[in-house]
């Protein structure tokens, strides 16, 4: 149980460092860059530890390498809508899109892996869908909090609409590496891949802003971004090892849901968010069906 508090205050912790970085306006291509970074090192030194042939499986044909470029556009182009969705959205909403987006994954498995959904799995689709209209809409006279930048309802519902993509995709992109590449290679090597690709997608960016305009991240950036990077590829190992200790039909809709009800608590308590009663019904819909869908 500890492994499964610690993965949920890490993912807590990443919404938390967007919503602040946000709010100090630090560069957020910047910021994931020095983060995908600090993963991939973390990443890369732990792998090596391992040894036993566990780099055996870091053969690349083409189309592993274009899924893992392809996921690693999906991982930097996420985080960064993640982190501006923070700010125009809030934290709370923000969080709940990214775990409604689990219905994406869901029916890329039912149409391209004919994995066809329970009874229960179908009605937690179908709420979970409308538990995302109810999380995004927002009303145009709603009170937007001192830490959330204001925003048209179209733009913060369209913010949303790509955050939910973009978060479905990254699954999609993991489940067909586990469908189609996983038997013949390593999963750790493939997210090294994926953390890497990130890595220089961001670095093409900064770069190329520093040459162009001579602005490069600063210290607090830098600072910033590692404790990011930390915490991230901390989240995803708590997660596994959370895993292995309980049931994995427990731990998916309990993380899921200690998210959505803890990213509503800190953006109404730390950052004075203001959630209307249609987003709080979204919310309850939401939990109600990552339980469905789990199981």
């Amino acid at each position: 149980m500890l492994y499964l508090i610690l993965a949920v205050c890490c993912n807590l912790a990443i919404g938390m460092i967007f919503k602040y970085t946000g709010q100090q306006r630090l560069d957020a291509v910047a910021l994931l860059t020095v983060n995908y970074a600090v993963a991939a090192l973390v990443a890369g030194v732990l792998l090596l530890r391992e040894g036993s042939g566990v780099l055996t499986g870091a053969v690349l044909d083409a189309p592993l390498l274009v899924l893992g470029v392809v996921t690693g556009a999906l991982f930097i182009g996420g985080f960064f809508v993640y982190a501006l969705a923070t700010q125009m959205a809030g934290l709370s909403l923000a969080i709940g899109v990214m775990r409604v987006s689990v219905v994406v994954p869901f029916l890329a498995s039912w149409v391209i892996w004919s994995e066809v959904p329970s009874v229960a799995q179908s009605l937690g689709l179908v709420i979970a869908g409308a538990a995302f209209f109810m999380i995004a809409r927002r009303h145009q006279d709603a009170p937007t909090a001192p830490t959330e930048q204001p925003g048209s309802a179209g733009g913060v519902f369209g913010i949303l609409v790509i955050l939910f993509l973009a978060g479905g995709l990254v699954d999609v992109m993991m489940k067909t590496f586990d469908e189609a590449f996983a038997d013949h290679h390593s999963r750790a090597v493939f997210l090294l891949l994926v953390f890497g690709i990130a890595l220089f997608i961001g670095l093409v960016f900064v770069v190329s802003k520093g040459v162009r305009t001579g602005v490069w991240p600063d210290r607090a950036t830098w600072v910033w971004g590692i404790i990011l990077g930390l915490i991230n590829y901390g989240s995803a190992a708590f997660l596994l090892r959370a895993i292995e200790e309980l049931s994995g039909p427990f731990v998916f809709p309990a993380n899921s849901i200690a998210l959505v009800i803890g990213g509503a608590l800190l953006g109404i308590f730390v950052w004075g968010e203001h959630l209307s009663r249609l987003n709080w019904l979204g919310l309850a819909c939401a939990a109600i069906a990552l339980v469905l869908l789990n199981l």
